[in-house]
């Protein structure tokens, strides 16, 4: 952290210099436009030609100033993005990140369960920890293999390569990031490529007979200004064409608007992207995953070149906010069927590489946020393999969003079957049980994991924890955790790999029903293919055996205490519970 914390207070230096260096440019600026005000002003008027020359010389220099300026402020906003990447880093290893506005709660649905009990998505989630993209498309990526990874071992592999290539590349990383946090500052609205790359796939293309129209209509007026100035006709002839054109232009603006339309939002970010683009296709790589990413955004691929030829129609379009210039140049030569053209021509080049580009940098994005955990915790890259009886060994793993000062490492070693983990209130059981969870969503998206070690199979993972009722359809919280758990024993008869989380099983009911219930859906799920782990308070299940017989595993966690303060180590420890601590709960909380 104190890296972090030294670079930003040399670039909060280097910011403060900067702002003090502008508001000098801006004053020497405004002297400069008042000086060639004047000397222009009096040197025509009073015909003083000294005057004159020296109001030229400052338009000149106010001209100059207005181009460093501008430099210097676009140097300035640079820095001022990267302060914030630093801070945000700073932050991780507290708990400050929980209030980063973003925290991927709009891509959370109603039925991601798994997202919501892990905190995967949405505030204080692994999202919200290591989120950097600056792209709409970047933040979908990375949403989308956090809630759901679907990689297989050898796509694991690859982007394991690929994020340790990141985490190494510190430079490249940083100025990757700030290109994000510069494209969300100062833009109020958020801008996403989708439309623009569905035109781009779209066959539309303005009619022919435009593009012979956009040539003949100008031409009658050229013509009747010619013959106007030779006498030959009435020259109101050629103000009649000009506003026949500009009406014609009106009509059937809708027509060029087709091309042109699509653009305009991609043109809010369109720089981001040209300097993403410009950042990636300079840098050299080794993984196979990062070559892929800049194969379609180098030189060689033309993408830098159509991008930039982009910019420059988007530029010509942007005309139209400046309406009388506007409407002059579409009465003499109908200009938005011409950037129409333009677009079509570029479309039909390029429109099948777009998504390809779009999703480059979306990846990049994605497998960088992933990065953000080698920088803020203390982590190992996990073997991921796909065995029959599934098994997960861990060592010193500990919960990725819990504070480095604070968290409490623990070991795993679990296989096909079901572990029952008994324990205290409050003494870390579902803690546990979602740092194993998320620590495998983490190896399962080739990421790594907070753990000094970790090998584990391939499982589909489900969880029963955050259970809730739904009072508008008559669902209680009992028969929310029941159709939980049906999930899972219908996907249990297809005898594949799965993870099953249960947090206080059955707790919505009674003890008697509790017992009976938990002992047949645990048998139901535990199997060599199907790892099946439950916190409870109910000591009973301890000696539960599975269908073929297998005795399940046991652990606890418990409290201690230093004198009448109950206190809590957060340690896995063999075996099944042997102490309650409810009544010391209700002292601490001054209800004995």
């Amino acid at each position: 952290m104190n890296e972090y914390k030294d670079e930003r207070d040399i670039l909060e230096k280097d910011i403060k210099a900067l702002e003090g260096k502008s508001a000098t440019y801006s004053g020497v600026r405004f002297v400069m436009f008042l000086a060639a005000l004047a000397g222009l002003i009096i040197g025509i008027y009073d015909n003083r030609v000294t005057v004159l020359i020296l109001g030229i010389i400052a338009a000149v220099a106010f001209v100059a100033m207005v181009f460093i300026h501008g430099k210097l402020s676009e140097e300035l906003e640079y820095k001022k993005a990267k302060s914030e990447v630093l801070r945000r880093y700073i932050e991780r290893f507290g708990d400050g990140w929980k209030k980063f506005e973003d925290n991927g709660a709009q891509y959370l649905g109603d039925d991601d369960l798994v997202a919501r009990d892990m905190d995967l998505l949405g505030q204080s989630s692994l999202y919200q920890f290591i989120c950097v993209a600056g792209t709409e498309e970047g933040k979908r990526a990375l949403a989308e293999s956090i809630r759901d990874p679907k990689y297989d071992i050898a796509d694991i592999e690859k982007r394991q390569e690929a994020i340790k290539e990141l985490t190494s590349k510190r430079e490249f990383s940083m100025d990757f990031e700030t290109l994000g946090v510069k494209t969300g500052m100062g833009k109020k609205k958020k801008y996403t490529a989708d439309e623009f790359v569905a035109y781009c796939n779209g066959d539309d293309h303005i009619p022919a007979v435009f593009n012979i129209l956009r040539f003949l209509l100008p031409a009658i007026t050229l013509v009747a200004f010619i013959l106007g100035i030779m006498g030959e006709i009435n020259i109101g002839w050629t103000l009649v064409s000009f506003f026949v054109v500009l009406l014609f232009s009106w009509l059937f603006g809708g027509v060029a608007g087709q091309a042109v339309m699509p653009m305009i939002s991609f043109g809010y970010v369109i720089e981001d992207y040209i300097r993403m683009f410009e950042l990636i296709s300079g840098e050299n790589f080794d993984s196979e995953l990062l070559n892929d990413i800049k194969s379609h955004l180098s030189n060689d691929s033309g993408a830098l070149a159509a991008i930039r030829k982009l910019r420059m129609i988007s530029a010509a379009f942007n005309i139209r906010y400046n309406p009388i210039v506007h409407q002059i140049l579409c009465g003499l030569i109908m200009w938005d069927f011409h950037i129409g053209r333009m677009m079509d021509k570029w479309k039909q080049k390029n429109g099948q590489s777009v998504e390809g580009w779009i999703k480059a940098v979306s990846d990049m994005e994605e497998l960088m946020s992933f990065a953000v955990l080698s920088r803020t915790r203390e982590v190992s890259y996990p073997q991921v393999g796909a065995n029959a009886r599934v098994h997960v060994t861990a060592r010193d793993m500990r919960h990725p969003l819990i504070s480095p000062d604070t968290v409490v490492a623990n070991d795993a070693d679990f296989k096909g079957g079901a572990t029952i983990i008994t324990g205290s209130n409050m003494s870390g059981k579902t803690t546990f049980l979602r740092t194993l969870g998320i620590n495998l969503v983490l190896a399962y998206a080739g990421a790594p994991v907070c753990a000094g070690y970790m090998e584990a199979d391939r499982m589909k993972i489900f969880t029963s924890m955050r259970v809730t009722d739904d009072v508008s359809n008559g669902i209680s919280t009992f028969y929310a955790e029941i159709l939980r758990i049906k999930t899972m024993v219908e996907y249990r008869k297809e005898n594949r790999p799965m993870l099953c989380l249960i947090d206080e099983i059955f707790k919505g009911t009674n003890s008697a029903d509790r017992i009976v219930g938990a002992t047949q859906v645990i048998r139901k799920l535990a199997g060599a293919g199907s790892m099946t782990l439950v916190s409870t308070h109910d000591f009973e299940l301890c000696d539960l055996k599975a269908e073929d017989g297998t005795p399940a595993a046991n652990y606890h966690f418990e409290e201690y205490y230093e004198g009448d303060q109950l206190k809590f180590d957060y340690k896995k420890k063999d075996g099944r519970c042997t102490t309650t601590n409810a009544m010391a709960i209700l002292h601490m909380a001054g209800l004995d």
